[in-house]
């Protein structure tokens, strides 16, 4: 399909060569050929480009379709771009994909060569989900995680609205501001994750949050923690989420097995 401005070039050449008669009919037939390439010629979202949470390289992030309903076969398109704006080769990367807390689909750390990957999903509910890209490698060279995080909307709002979900958590929840320092720490790695998990279990005891298992200690499984409850921790120990919003992150640790309940 050409492009509007051909077709009205076109048009002007020709006008000038042909009788009044056909210049009449010519405009018509052109008229309708230009109003049919405006309506069909396909819109295209630009695609959203972000720094990694450390500033070491950008990723752009797009969808086909640019806005997919539930059941569609989705890519997600990520990039991997240089400060020269160019795509950077050789990136190890691992992508998660959030609702809320809880992660509906994920590929692990792996490589690619050519810096851009197109990633087959399909999503059943209309919501809003966080498509979190994280970098864990440059050129062969490891480097300490960073991530960029693209909203991505499934669905219209109405569709949205019949997908509401429940979770364990009633009521307003107020935790202690020693557990929130104790998290802030842990997000920037002044604390290990045993201490974090002393937090856990403060709160459990209290009944500030509900697991599936109310007996015996919390344990960690030696199975590394995801980035994103870290990111979570932090956020919330600097009150950019809610207590309610922190205590979801860590019931997800729990039921993915990531901290268990033991005797």
């Amino acid at each position: 399909m050409l492009p509007f401005f051909y077709i009205w070039s076109a048009t002007r050449l020709i006008m000038n060569s042909v009788s009044s008669t056909t210049k009449r009919r010519l405009s018509a037939y052109l008229s309708i050929a230009a109003l049919f390439t405006i309506v069909a010629f396909p819109a295209y979202a630009d695609p959203v480009v972000k720094p990694t949470s450390g500033g070491t390289i950008n990723v752009s992030f797009e969808t086909d379709p640019v806005n997919p309903n539930p059941g569609d076969q989705t890519q997600l398109k990520i990039s991997f771009l240089n400060k020269q704006g160019a795509v950077q080769q050789h990136i190890d990367y691992k992508v998660s994909v959030m609702e809320g807390t809880n992660q509906v689909f994920g590929i692990p750390i792996t490589h690619t060569a050519e810096g851009a990957v197109s990633i087959p999903a399909q999503f059943q509910d209309a919501a809003t989900y966080q498509v979190v890209v994280e970098v864990d490698g440059i050129l062969f060279q490891p480097i300490p995680p960073e991530t960029a995080t693209f909203p991505l909307t499934v669905g219209s709002p109405a569709q949205q609205g019949t997908n509401q979900s429940t979770t364990n958590v009633t009521g307003t929840i107020k935790i202690p501001s020693w557990v929130k320092t104790t998290a802030g720490w842990w997000s920037s790695g002044q604390v290990g994750d045993p201490d974090f998990v002393k937090g856990i279990q403060y709160l459990i005891q209290q009944g500030i949050m509900q697991v599936p298992a109310q007996q015996g200690q919390p344990t960690a499984t030696g199975q590394p923690i995801p980035s994103w409850i870290k990111h979570n921790a932090g956020w919330w120990a600097n009150g950019q989420i809610t207590d309610d919003e922190f205590v979801k992150g860590i019931q997800w640790l729990i039921t993915n097995g990531i901290i268990v309940i033991t005797a």
